[in-house]
């Protein structure tokens, strides 16, 4: 897991990561998880990556089906500087409020402190493909992505991201 959050790590930044993996998939243009929708997909930016090249039919399928497991992590699969957090309802709770009151003249203070709770993150349980050569992660928060990583000399690396809306 050190690989999803190493950009986060490298930098210093302490991580709040949901303990319930997510299951609530948002995909604008997707009813619901598709194999025709997952394959229909490409990577972000200059180097493009299509689904279709890497998965095959299986491998959605089996996205789409395990992707969306509830699954419950532990603070023992992740590195240090990950806190695995139980309280999904409170953070929640505090970036509605954050929302509902922002640019109230009387409480800028309380959103600045509110602020700080956003930097939380949400993951599906990740989905090991073609022999544990891939793993496939639906990212919530701060613009939900997928995100694939992929296994060289034993080491997982991130391979690309397919972002699913701009925030």
């Amino acid at each position: 897991m050190t690989a999803v959050f190493q950009k986060e790590l490298g930098a210093g930044r302490k991580v709040i990561l949901f303990e319930d993996a997510e299951t609530n998939w948002e995909v604008p243009w997707l009813d619901s998880c598709s194999a025709e929708g997952i394959l229909s997909l490409e990577s972000d930016f200059h180097h493009k990556v299509s689904t279709k090249d890497i998965f095959t039919l299986e491998d959605v399928e089996k996205i789409c089906r395990e992707g969306r497991e509830p699954y419950m992590f532990r603070k023992e699969m992740f590195p240090e500087g990950i806190h695995v957090s139980p309280d999904r309802s409170r953070y929640d709770s505090i970036v509605e409020a954050f929302y509902k009151h922002l640019g109230e003249p009387e409480i800028v203070e309380l959103d600045m402190e509110l602020r700080k709770y956003m930097k939380y993150k949400a993951i599906s349980k990740p989905v090991f493909l073609q022999g544990y050569r891939y793993a496939f992660l639906y990212i919530s928060r701060e613009g939900p992505h997928f995100s694939v990583y992929k296994k060289d000399d034993g080491d997982w690396t991130h391979y690309f991201t397919i972002t699913l809306m701009l925030v």
